[in-house]
């Protein structure tokens, strides 16, 4: 039974289908849009978010980091920093995975003491989100980050070296750097912080000329076993 409060309804969708038999084709489209274009917008800023969606995530997703270096020291061209992330990925990529290496380089302003500051906050937040794997350091910003509690230590990691391959564990050695690295508040302890790579072979290859840079690990890194990997890479 036809209850009261539904029959306006009925009268009025009648109304509206009579009035749009009467109607020619492009006075039905201009009809719609008048009545309905709010809807139709939506609908296809809806569909346009959810088919980039899912273009992004299953179709074409974005490659995943294998290896994040944040490249703050020594001057290097575009050309150098591109056939280092390709040297990686060559050892590093698995090619059937969506997988790169990443190259971020950031360098400080030593005049600007804002893009220091922003420099600097910039990094704490992606160590916190356990972005970064490596830094490439100068000695300014080695001693610094170990002794705020950036790097970790590289005891671990040597051992680790040593145990896959002796002979590069010792050719590495000749190479580590200690610093007081943080350990707790006010507690320091001299630690091996970083390796030095300004005079690497491999980068020596790549066009660096003995610059002074410091290869150190993030104390967050999700990506140890390639953070060791790619040390050991260097040194081969």
């Amino acid at each position: 039974m036809e209850t009261p409060e539904k029959k306006p309804l009925r009268d009025s969708d009648r109304k509206e289908r009579d009035k749009l038999r009467e109607m020619n084709f492009k006075e039905k489209l201009d009809h719609i849009w008048e009545y309905y274009k709010f809807f139709i917008i939506g609908f296809v800023i809806a569909a346009t978010v959810i088919l980039s969606v899912i273009y992004s995530l299953v179709l074409n997703p974005n490659p995943e980091p294998v290896l994040f270096i944040s490249w703050n020291a020594g001057f290097a061209t575009d050309e150098q920093i591109d056939d280092l992330k390709e040297y990686l990925e060559y050892h590093l990529v698995d090619e059937e995975e969506n997988e790169e290496v990443v190259i971020s380089m950031f360098f400080f302003d030593e005049n600007n003491p804002e893009t220091i500051m922003v420099g600097h906050q910039r990094t704490a937040a992606m160590i916190a989100a356990g972005v970064i794997d490596l830094f490439v350091l100068d000695e300014e910003l080695l001693e610094a980050y170990s002794q705020i509690g950036f790097l970790l230590p590289l005891e671990s990691i040597m051992a680790e070296i040593y145990r896959r391959d002796s002979e590069i564990y010792n050719r590495i050695t000749e190479y580590t750097i200690y610093a007081l690295c943080g350990v707790e508040d006010d507690v320091f302890e001299e630690r091996v912080a970083a390796i030095t790579i300004g005079r690497n072979p491999l980068f020596s290859g790549l066009g660096f000329f003995e610059q002074e840079m410091y290869l150190g690990v993030s104390v967050t890194s999700g990506n140890l076993n390639n953070v060791i990997k790619a040390i050991m890479l260097f040194f081969e």
